[in-house]
């Protein structure tokens, strides 16, 4: 079964509304001088807890019960991740130069695509899971902070 949804934040946000049929659906927060970031999609919610500095390591958390999920495992000098959810590998990367492409990947394949503009995107899910959908934005946004940080410090 595939799934669409749109994408959008704003100039200097880390924040990002996700939206299905121009309806939001859900959102992802950054709570502001922590570590931590909240995500909601379709009435499930969950944390988001980093860790490290150059190995990143982020826990994701059920907020419905507070526990933990799986933790994601962010390369310091690649822009790849991968984690282990419900007994499943999953890789997440870019598929192209200009990084304006990413997916989630298990070893049959994609499973979430997702393409960015300038200040949105599109997202098409092939399985029906939200904190994997969360999870696809939330690394794209680490990136997008650490390429902001790196340039800021040219």
């Amino acid at each position: 079964m595939e799934t669409n949804y749109t994408w959008k934040t704003r100039f200097f946000s880390h924040n990002y509304e996700i939206l299905q049929s121009d309806n939001q659906v859900g959102e992802i927060r950054n709570k502001a001088f922590t570590r931590t970031t909240e995500g909601e999609l379709n009435g499930r919610r969950f944390l988001f807890e980093m860790k490290g500095f150059f190995r990143q390591q982020t826990k994701i958390i059920d907020l419905k019960d507070n526990s933990v999920m799986f933790d994601v495992n962010i390369g310091s000098w690649r822009s790849k991740a991968s984690f282990n959810y419900n007994g499943k590998d999953y890789t997440w990367q870019y598929d192209n130069f200009w990084n304006t492409k990413f997916s989630i990947n298990s070893e049959n394949g994609p499973v979430i695509k997702y393409q960015t503009y300038n200040f949105g995107g599109d997202i098409v899910s092939y399985i029906n899971d939200e904190v994997l959908i969360l999870t696809g934005l939330l690394i794209k946004n680490y990136f997008r902070q650490r390429a902001a940080t790196a340039a800021a410090a040219s």
